[in-house]
């Protein structure tokens, strides 16, 4: 995160990215989009005092069902209403974490969009990203997420960009190996 705010790079969000991919309007010349999976609590006890202190957005993609049954482990609602006072915001990862690419059309729609609507109600928030649990979906996914999605995020990995689709942009993963002077060398796109 330092390395990024160093490099000077934006930290977008949701809202912003979708800008960013259908109008191509961006908000600075170099720009990230930082997304955590999941909403576990070291995402509040770890990574968000590090991003405050870079004045750094991110997106946090909730698995709902985790949240409203008070999983020891996983963010509450009141952290991430906090957050949210600070630049952080939270999208869909569904509400169970299942295999979508496996699961039938009706339990992938409830899903999807009782996901949507937890977040939006206990968080006062627009929600226009999902997260597919694991990366895994499939065409039948992709139809129900375009009737309430904007983004789709895959585990597919290099840089996000409209031409792969909207709903099925690829990320770039960062594992415990990943260097600062790495992670900038993969997503400068100036050397392309």
């Amino acid at each position: 995160i330092k390395a990024l705010a160093k490099a000077g790079y934006y930290f977008l969000t949701p809202e912003e990215a979708y800008k960013a991919f259908t109008e191509n309007a961006l908000p600075a010349k170099k720009v990230v989009w930082l997304t955590f999976d999941d909403g576990n609590e070291d995402f509040y006890t770890i990574a968000y005092p590090i991003l405050k202190k870079y004045k750094a957005k991110a997106t946090n993609n909730i698995i709902t069902g985790f949240v409203k049954k008070g999983n020891a482990g996983n963010l509450t609602v009141k952290q991430m209403k906090e957050m949210m006072a600070h630049g952080m915001s939270f999208q869909s990862h569904t509400v169970n974490h299942p295999d979508l690419s496996t699961t039938d059309k009706a339990t992938q729609k409830v899903e999807l969009t009782d996901s949507i609507d937890f977040l939006e109600n206990k968080l006062n928030t627009k929600v226009n990203t999902i997260a597919y649990p694991s990366g895994r979906y499939n065409q039948t996914t992709l139809d129900l997420a375009k009737k309430t999605y904007k983004l789709g995020l895959t585990t597919n990995e290099g840089l996000a960009s409209a031409k792969d689709g909207l709903l099925s942009l690829n990320r770039v993963r960062i594992l415990p190996t990943t260097t600062a002077k790495g992670l900038l060398s993969e997503i400068d796109t100036d050397n392309e």
